[in-house]
């Protein structure tokens, strides 16, 4: 479970989303009713607002690799082959995909503010782990606002461009084994990115981003806590505290080798010295490093389009 959200982005949802919407609808869909000459002159128009048009719903299929770890600072690896269907759903104020169920507050062509919704896979507590004998690690689903402001936007010829953002989130983390559902503590992440999109013309982007990640003790407990049942002659009790939890520094590629598929391949590591609980047991590491493999493949799109202001998003 390799900090909160980022896996099951990856994993799931493929980078399909790279397109993160939004909408003046009724603008949008006059445009698609006019000619095809009418409507490149109406995105155009868009793209120097710092929007684009948008398809209303998208559907498709995804699949990758992912090797991540059960959580931060764990050495024990959490390996997983995905491949599954996905759906994009977009209106002025709602959009379902591109990362989870967004409720849009405020989106300019500097900043986004709405609430979203994420995720992280499970882990088993195996047998040779340092949390053996101890309960197995749920699903963790998040929601909370989420803020991005854009630094700067720049061309770096034709059709290239030099994108970076600022992003801050905090969320409520919720655990579930599909039977039951509990809430598991709030988690808190500033961070910066920087992107070259359609570097040198070759439909190839290429990006990097930093994030800093800290949790209150209920859910630092989740992870590193040891009560007194757990106790074993090389597993202290622990009680764990509330703090900085992680620096997460990630780098990616993506191309398209074809109109309506996205490949993509990306790396990413936590850093965990001066963590809040790295005197826990549990608390095996001060460095991760996982990857994704996948691609993503659009099957079918609406011909009603949306205008969407996208911060950091490719041509």
């Amino acid at each position: 479970m390799n900090k909160l959200s980022q896996p099951l982005v990856s994993a799931l949802l493929l980078l399909s989303l790279w397109q993160m919407p939004h909408a003046h609808a009724q603008q949008a869909e006059a445009a698609v009713q006019a000619s095809e000459t009418d409507a490149t002159e109406t995105a155009a128009k868009s793209l120097a607002l710092g929007a684009k048009l948008r398809p209303q719903w998208e559907f498709g299929v995804g699949a990758g690799l992912i090797r991540s770890y059960d959580y931060p600072a764990s050495n024990d690896q959490n390996r997983r082959a995905i491949a599954l269907p996905f759906f994009i759903y977009r209106t002025p104020a709602v959009r379902f995909g591109g990362g989870g169920l967004r409720a849009v507050a405020i989106e300019n062509p500097r900043v986004k503010l709405d609430l979203s919704v994420g995720g992280s896979l499970n882990a088993s507590s195996t047998d040779d782990g340092v949390r053996e004998g101890m309960p197995d690690l749920d699903f963790l689903f998040e929601i909370g606002p989420e803020l991005e402001v854009r630094l700067f936007d720049r061309e770096l010829g034709e059709n290239s461009r030099l994108q970076s953002r600022f992003t801050s989130e905090i969320r409520a983390v919720f655990a579930t084994d599909f039977s039951s559902i509990g809430r598991q503590g709030i988690v808190a992440e500033a961070g910066f990115d920087i992107n070259v999109r359609n570097v040198r013309n070759t439909g190839v982007d290429v990006g990097a981003a930093i994030g800093f990640t800290y949790a209150n003790e209920k859910l630092q407990d989740y992870f590193y806590e040891v009560q007194n049942e757990f106790v074993t002659p090389s597993r202290a009790a622990y009680d764990a505290k509330g703090g900085y939890l992680e620096t997460k520094v990630s780098v990616g590629l993506g191309f398209r080798p074809r109109k309506n598929m996205v490949v993509f391949l990306g790396a990413f590591t936590g850093l965990y010295n001066g963590a809040a609980n790295e005197d826990s047991p549990l608390f095996e590491t001060d460095v991760q490093t996982g990857m994704a493999l996948g691609f993503v493949w659009t099957l079918k799109k609406s011909r009603t389009m949306v205008e969407v202001v996208e911060l950091s998003q490719g041509q």
